[in-house]
């Protein structure tokens, strides 16, 4: 009762607030925001969708609610985060180790990942800056690769879970959507090693996702970055899941090669322009869709 009491507080403090915070926007718009933003940043900031992602979204999450029905099931996972498993952050000392197999239940398991907010935000962007080949690092049970390949525009998507149970789920999930997904039950950069050298056309769009380390993190980036598309857009996923993820943010934020940054607090957004001398523009979008507080995380170790 009191999250649901902290949720409706919430969405009334966003209703209330959503003139000036869309009034904001607008001034981004014309300060020289990227038009191709314009769809998926109002999504966030009034959360109305057309009927056809309606359609899209209530597709994905009948799948995810078939997977949180078998209730207390449970599954095991392997946990295998490479490289820096270790961890650079001190918050983290309950991380597992690496190998170490987790139980969740299927419950557990739907809840993990993406939810529908922000699949929906992937799938916008998808659309709008109509992204052809897509990778995720991290899979998890398929659901954000679900919305990234309902895009139209989505020739091919290639997605990365390390867990075997979940690259399975991952796998039936999306032929439930696609037929353009290919699923790689592999540590992150054996399957790097594996399809990049395939990849003629490049990069338009990478979700790094599945090891909330600054570490790895930094790595999956380079090892990416040369197949890189230019206007290639890359996501960053939970960027402020810790003050070590928020260092990474930090330090890829600043890279060399990005014409546009944008900052939306649980996720950080580039596009690529691959030119070393371009001054990349800055975008702060906590101020009109939310602030996201720095996470203090306790590891996945069940007491």
């Amino acid at each position: 009762m009191i999250r649901t009491i902290k949720t409706l507080v919430h969405e009334g403090k966003q209703l209330f607030t959503y003139p000036i915070r869309h009034r904001r926007f607008e001034e981004m718009i014309d300060n020289g925001l990227p038009h191709q933003m314009r769809k998926a940043i109002e999504f966030l900031l009034n959360r109305k969708i057309d009927r056809n992602t309606k359609d899209i979204t209530c597709k994905i999450e009948g799948i995810r609610s078939q997977i949180a029905a078998q209730g207390n099931k449970k599954v095991p996972i392997l946990y295998s985060p490479k490289p820096g498993s270790s961890g650079t952050d001190s918050s983290l000392s309950a991380r597992p180790r690496h190998g170490q197999i987790l139980e969740f239940t299927m419950e557990q398991v739907a809840r993990t990942g993406i939810n529908k907010y922000w699949g929906t935000f992937l799938y916008l962007c998808a659309v709008s800056f109509r992204s052809e080949v897509i990778v995720e690092l991290g899979s998890c049970i398929g659901i954000s690769a679900c919305y990234l390949s309902s895009s139209p525009f989505c020739k091919c998507l290639i997605t990365v879970e390390g867990s075997e149970i979940l690259a399975k789920l991952a796998k039936s999930n999306l032929a439930q959507i696609t037929n353009k997904a290919i699923v790689y039950n592999m540590l992150f950069d054996d399957a790097l090693d594996e399809f990049l050298p395939k990849l003629q056309k490049g990069i338009d769009f990478a979700l790094i996702d599945g090891h909330h380390e600054k570490t790895a993190t930094i790595h999956y980036f380079e090892r990416l970055r040369s197949k890189l598309n230019k206007g290639a857009v890359i996501i960053f996923d939970d960027i402020s899941w810790s003050c070590d993820m928020r260092e990474a943010w930090y330090y890829l934020s600043r890279i060399p090669g990005f014409s546009y940054v944008f900052d939306l607090g649980k996720v950080g957004m580039c596009i690529w322009c691959n030119d070393k001398s371009y001054q990349e523009k800055h975008w702060d979008l906590q101020p009109i869709i939310g602030h996201v507080s720095i996470g203090i995380p306790h590891g996945w170790i069940q007491k």
